[in-house]
């Protein structure tokens, strides 16, 4: 009987040294924690590159996406596409919504939509903020006329 006792105490004391090394749990945390929240939605704002540019044949609109965009030479107005997606890339389906911090600069018709065309109205800077799926994003509009002639820059 002795050798008995002996035997079960060794895997008594592992699981003893075992509890004691576990930090403490109650029954309320034994249930799997909910996931935490994604990150928002992100929005991509893409230009269409001025046909102009892109030679005598037709291969259809480019639309592109840099950091800076510089429209053509005497490129009064760009058209500019906003698209949503979640934190997974999937897309988001919005109603983008967008503004202007200086009307008498520049116009964005239409106020909402995924593709807009944006149109400087005189010299000079202003911010669009474009709002879809519960997200935002500014960038800066400039629009230059040296020597008369329109030139135009976005940076996002």
């Amino acid at each position: 009987m002795k050798r008995m006792r002996t035997v079960l105490t060794a895997p008594v004391l592992a699981l003893s040294m075992l509890a004691l090394a576990a930090p403490p749990r109650s029954l309320a945390t034994d249930a799997k924690a909910p996931p935490a929240p994604a990150p928002g939605t992100r929005i991509t704002l893409s230009f269409k590159i001025d046909p102009r540019v892109l030679g005598p044949t037709y291969g259809g609109e480019k639309w592109v996406s840099p950091p800076t965009f510089t429209g053509a030479r005497a490129q009064d107005a760009v058209e500019t596409t906003a698209r949503a997606a979640d934190a997974r890339g999937a897309p988001v389906k919005t109603d983008p919504e967008w503004t202007v911090s200086d009307p008498e600069l520049l116009t964005v018709l239409p106020p909402r939509g995924k593709r807009v065309t944006i149109t400087a109205k005189r010299p000079g800077s202003s911010t669009v903020t474009v709002k879809a799926g519960g997200a935002s994003r500014t960038f800066t509009f400039k629009a230059e006329k040296p020597d008369g002639i329109w030139r135009v820059t976005v940076s996002q």
